[in-house]
């Protein structure tokens, strides 16, 4: 059955930290055939005053100490008068901020902005829009040179893109030209997830300001439940807890699947043929059946992960040295089809929101979504699993996953300048204040959310890790944290590749095509795609 193999999840966790430190590799590829020899010590370290940053391309490792603790009240007077003298010459005027239309932003425009021009005189025009439109709207913007927007904020996946058209602003470049704009409490070696967010020289592009790992959430009622674990293991033959394989997923979405008033699994972004069906597949379904090449510092630049796409000889054909068309790609496709059985109806025309709201509603028993609505399903007041959910590493294929391989997606957002910004240098200060030591402990209290190092490791977060399902743990175990990755850089048009992806993988879903089929289309459309756009292919 599907519980063979039997190891505790953190017995796992321990083994692929072995493999991802490079020692026991013999022990950690062993526990797949072997599972009794599975690891006991325990490999991992806990950054508590002191983080280490490597950004790609950068020749030297710079080790920097960042504090745990709130600033003092002296302190952050300091800083909010720092804030008032640097906005002097623009106090009066107004920004415009381009934003995705959901929680992290409704609290940085109801919180956050408030503060900001109470502070500094400066007024915030907030246009927030669906992920889709923000992307195709500052790419208009900028290719046209309109200058609408001062700053915009948006997912990382478009870093790529910015690197290979060149169109934002390099911050790391203003901030050797202004060094008197930096905020004193400024520190890109305490961002966690800045690798993600520069070009090839290490220089910053976007400034993070969120990352929300899409991460295995759980009813912690259902599968902690004394006698739903006793049917479970009477039918199934292993005990009820957090899956670590698609098949177990399979067979806890089967147990719970109650209608018309619980479903046993919903996936992140639903089955719609929308975008959100393109990225959800690079971001987890292809991701975590090992499509892409092994590697994770922080990920294979070769064959990139989830996206299968050779960057040799830029090609998604396994025939040229790329992955989509493969055997994973294909396993990838199988599970997301079988699992749609056990969904609510309705799934066929939900993206993420809905099926958030189907999460949050108590209607579903699992899913693997964006951490960034925890918050609201620790709600009570519109949530009916408050207080009775929990988060764990996502499940993997149990035949093509590797321990070297990423297992799934990041959801790093932030701010970019563009280069036609009105007022790049107030478009630079606000990307400062958001995640400023005034703002960011409050911010993650709230919306369970941080970039910094400093921030993440705080003892004042610890109160609330349970409220948000354990997600602080979790992001602060520096082996789980290496396993979730953001859109890889190489990926320079990532709206019309997201295009092909979804519109090829649409025709699965609804039947058209069979999943090896579908793999075989997608390869090829992406292909053309890559080829059309000028990548140099080598086919």
């Amino acid at each position: 059955m599907s519980g063979a193999g039997k190891v505790n999840r953190r017995t796992w966790l321990q083994t692929i930290a072995a493999a991802i430190v490079g020692i026991a590799v013999g022990a950690a590829a062993g526990w797949y055939s072997k599972p009794e020899k599975a690891l006991e010590k325990i490999i991992t370290s806990t950054v508590t005053k002191s983080t280490t940053v490597t950004a790609p391309g950068a020749a030297t490792t710079v080790t920097k100490t960042v504090t745990t603790v709130p600033p003092t009240p002296p302190m952050a007077e300091k800083l909010r008068e720092w804030w008032r003298k640097v906005t002097e010459p623009w106090r009066g005027k107004r920004i415009k901020i381009l934003a995705q239309a959901w929680e992290p932003n409704y609290y940085l425009r109801d919180v956050v902005g408030p503060k900001w021009e109470k502070l500094t005189g400066i007024k915030i025009d907030w246009e927030l829009t669906s992920n889709e439109l923000v992307m195709e709207k500052e790419i208009m913007d900028m290719e046209k040179g309109t200058g609408i927007y001062t700053v915009t904020y948006d997912d990382q996946d478009m870093v790529g893109t910015w690197i290979r058209k060149g169109w934002v602003i390099d911050i790391t470049k203003m901030m050797e030209e202004r060094p008197e704009l930096i905020e004193p409490g400024f520190d890109p070696n305490d961002i966690f997830c800045l690798d993600y967010c520069v070009d090839s020289r290490g220089h910053i592009l976007t400034i993070p300001a969120e990352y929300y790992p899409k991460t295995y959430v759980y009813r912690s009622d259902l599968l902690e439940n004394p006698d739903e674990k006793k049917a479970f293991k009477s039918k199934y033959g292993y005990d009820l807890e957090p899956p670590r394989y698609w098949d177990q997923v399979h067979d806890v979405a089967e147990f719970f699947t109650r209608p018309p008033d619980l479903y046993g699994w919903i996936n992140a972004c639903g089955a719609k043929a929308h975008e959100a069906l393109g990225f959800d597949f690079f971001e987890t379904w292809l991701t975590s059946c090992g499509v892409g090449g092994e590697g994770l510092s922080p990920y294979n630049r070769k064959l990139l992960p989830g996206w299968g796409i050779n960057t040799e000889t830029w090609s998604a054909r396994t025939e040229y040295g790329g992955a989509l068309d493969s055997p994973a790609a294909v396993k990838g496709i199988e599970w997301f089809l079988k699992l749609l059985k056990f969904a609510p109806p309705g799934i066929k025309g939900w993206i993420y929101v809905e099926c958030a709201e189907q999460m949050s509603a108590g209607r579903v028993a699992q899913t693997v979504t964006y951490t960034q609505f925890l918050s609201t399903f620790a709600n009570p007041e519109v949530s009916k699993i408050a207080g009775k959910f929990k988060v764990a590493i996502p499940p993997v294929d149990r035949e093509y996953w590797t321990p070297f391989k990423p297992i799934g997606y990041a959801d790093i957002s932030g701010y970019c300048i563009p280069w036609c910004s009105p007022d790049p240098e107030l478009g630079f200060l606000w990307s400062q204040f958001v995640i400023s030591p005034l703002n960011e402990l409050d911010r993650a209290k709230s919306i369970n959310t941080t970039v910094r190092t400093s921030v993440l490791m705080s003892p004042e977060l610890d109160p609330l890790d349970a409220k948000f399902g354990g997600v602080f743990t979790l992001l602060r175990d520096p082996i789980a944290q290496r396993y979730f990755i953001g859109t890889p850089l190489e990926i320079g048009d990532y709206a019309p590749l997201l295009y092909v992806f979804y519109t090829v993988l649409a025709k699965a879903v609804s039947g058209e095509l069979t999943p090896e089929e579908c793999a075989k289309e997608l390869a090829k459309e992406i292909d053309a795609k890559l080829k059309e756009l000028g990548y140099p292919v080598k086919w």
